[in-house]
């Protein structure tokens, strides 16, 4: 087997610690496991990622901005605004169906970092990284549409966090998925009627 390249090798370890993860849960996503998920030493685990935390740090990062591109790219060029704003939700919406165990997978690593002083930063990135790709999504829309917000992005998408966190894990106890599309509607029709 040839030597695979860093940059590829650290995509595979972040795919393998979700898979454990999400299959496992985290307290068994250890870099032993990980190295097991893909048939090599923990060595390679450690010279690719200095500890677990750097690495469910990764992890954090790839499944929030998988949410943020699927809202992104589930808006149409040249669309108006309210078909935006429910397509980037829709977008959202249908990445949540089809990876349920990522997305609780999310609230478990926001969990646990939050119980250390150490990984405690991870959650603050993971929050703000969530918060900065909607204010992204929000200005594109805005730029799209030539629409301005009666509020400040920065609170629109803090509002439009605590929606899709809430109907995302009242998804996830109770499935029922036309109540979740019925509540991201809902709010949706409140951010349409906070443009100008």
């Amino acid at each position: 087997m040839g030597r695979v390249a860093a940059e590829v090798r650290r995509g595979e370890l972040i795919q393998a610690a979700i898979q454990v993860a999400t299959r496992e849960g985290l307290a068994a996503t250890t870099t032993r496991r990980i190295a097991q998920e893909l048939g090599i030493s923990v060595g390679i685990v450690h010279y690719c990622f200095r500890s677990k935390e750097e690495l469910l740090h990764e992890v954090i990062r790839v499944i929030t901005e998988a949410q943020v591109v699927a809202a992104r790219e589930a808006i149409v060029p040249g669309a108006d605004l309210a078909s935006s704003v429910r397509n980037a939700f829709l977008g959202f919406w249908q990445l949540v169906e089809a990876t349920p165990d990522a997305q609780l997978l999310t609230y478990e690593l926001t969990s646990w970092a939050l119980r250390n002083a150490e990984t405690e930063p991870l959650a603050r990135e993971q929050r703000a990284s969530q918060l900065a790709g909607i204010e992204e999504i929000l200005a594109e829309v805005s730029a799209a549409t030539g629409v301005t917000w009666s509020l400040p992005t920065g609170q629109l998408a803090r509002m439009t966090l605590a929606i899709t966190d809430g109907v995302t894990l009242g998804w996830l106890v109770d499935r029922d998925t036309a109540s979740a599309v019925l509540a991201l509607e809902a709010f949706a029709d409140q951010l349409l009627a906070s443009a100008l």
